[in-house]
């Protein structure tokens, strides 16, 4: 891909875009975080008093260079706002007015994605606002760093923060763009620990090379699937042939795959070179058996973050746990983005998880009764058998699958695609 550098004029962005019709900004978007790698191998000899101050600030140096100014005062300020929230809503009923604040601050972002103190993005070759600024610049996920802290502090399980530690944790450039999701306990207990336990040159050079290989893998795909046709308009969709029709099907959350996976390697290997332990975000989720079981493979550290801030707090498993799953996940849809596919999306993560916990206490009650009918699926091996698991892994997959098509289709949230599908197993039947 050929890049040139778009300085023949000075509107706050300062970045390279690519002048192809692919439409990737490499270094504004995600992979700019392989544009801190050299100050990531000079972070070894920063004393360690001065190592939170250098975090925050070589990273706010990286959002300028690679972001532009207007980006990087805009997470200056978010991460000042967040302090001056710990600081004074810290106990008592106060916690929650801070992440009321945040939400509606975060909401803000949502439904006026472009705001006037950045600049205009005219430029048909940039991504498209909501999703660059929430996911590709970082402000989703500092939100949801902001929010940790906030509710950790208030229910007494976290200390307030010193202000250079919170600004490090918020902005640690590896994972500033689009997680993984560090908990700052974690986070500041390295921080101030042995990093040199944890550095190690060999195994950083090797997760940054499994994230070149990803996006590589991603960029291949991208180039072969019609994935342009496959969510343009309906005649685009109808002049595709059904095996380009099927294949761009399986392809497309393939892609997100990819590309959140090899992001991941990328944050794990910059955070190697410098001794710290990123979290993973992803254990072989495509060999899920059940939805509940693909979500404890599929973007770990943002699972876990529901987990702890909303579903469990909702009541979790103890009571309305329909209710809890549908507005955990809807909650999920919502954080991505306020269009329809989006929210789409994420009830269908919350229906699924229900259907599947009535579908799970329906089959041990069986179990435990050892009723003829569970005394049948065992000889059949639909349960407890390789049978059983085949077929669980296959619903579990296509409804993976399905269901993300839904997010890529937010034009027609799954409309066109789904009349087509209808339309092929008509004629086969």
């Amino acid at each position: 891909m050929s890049l040139m550098a778009d300085l023949t004029r000075w509107d706050g962005w300062l970045h390279l875009v690519s002048d192809d019709r692919s439409g990737h900004d490499l270094p504004r978007g995600p992979l700019g975080v392989v544009v801190y790698v050299p100050l990531a191998l000079l972070f070894r000899y920063v004393p360690s008093r001065w190592r939170a101050a250098y975090l925050a600030g070589s990273s706010l140096l990286t959002a300028l260079l690679t972001l532009g100014p207007g980006f990087a005062l805009t997470l200056a300020g978010l991460a000042g706002l967040g302090l001056l929230l710990v600081r004074t809503c810290a106990t008592g009923w106060r916690p929650a007015v801070g992440l009321i604040v945040l939400a509606a601050v975060y909401a803000g972002f949502l439904l006026f994605p472009r705001p006037p103190w950045l600049p205009p993005m005219d430029d048909p070759r940039l991504a498209e606002p909501t999703w660059f600024y929430l996911h590709w610049a970082g402000i989703g996920y500092l939100f949801l760093r902001m929010a940790h802290v906030q509710a950790d502090v208030g229910r007494g399980l976290l200390p307030a923060p010193a202000a250079v530690d919170y600004f490090a944790y918020l902005l640690f450039p590896p994972t500033l763009r689009m997680g993984p999701i560090y908990r700052f306990g974690a986070f500041a207990q390295q921080l101030h620990g042995d990093l040199e336990r944890g550095r190690s040159l060999p195994a950083a050079a090797g997760r940054l090379l499994a994230g070149f290989i990803r996006l590589g893998i991603m960029a291949a795909l991208l180039k072969h699937a019609p994935l342009d046709r496959l969510y343009g308009e309906i005649d685009q969709l109808n002049r595709l042939s059904t095996d380009r029709f099927l294949a761009g099907i399986y392809i497309a959350p393939m892609t997100i795959y990819l590309w959140i996976g090899g992001y991941t390697d990328l944050a794990v290997g910059v955070g190697r070179i410098m001794g710290f332990t990123v979290p993973e975000n992803f254990h072989y989720p495509w060999v899920a058996t059940s939805i509940a079981d693909f979500w404890r493979r599929w973007h770990l550290t943002l699972g876990a973050w529901l987990r702890d801030y909303i579903y469990i707090p909702l009541g979790g498993s103890r009571r309305h746990v329909t209710l809890n799953y549908l507005v955990t996940f809807l909650f999920c849809g919502l954080w991505h983005g306020t269009y329809p596919a989006m929210v789409l999306w994420g009830l269908s993560q919350g229906l699924g998880l229900a259907v599947w916990r009535v579908w799970n206490r329906f089959w041990t009650r069986q179990a435990e009764r050892t009723t003829p009918l569970c005394r049948a699926a065992r000889r059949l091996r639909l349960k407890d058998g390789p049978l059983g698991t085949a077929l669980a892994w296959l619903l579990t997959f296509h409804y993976q699958i399905l269901t993300i098509n839904v997010i890529l289709d937010e034009r027609h949230a799954g409309r066109l695609m789904a009349g087509r599908l209808a339309e092929l197993i008509s004629l086969r039947g």
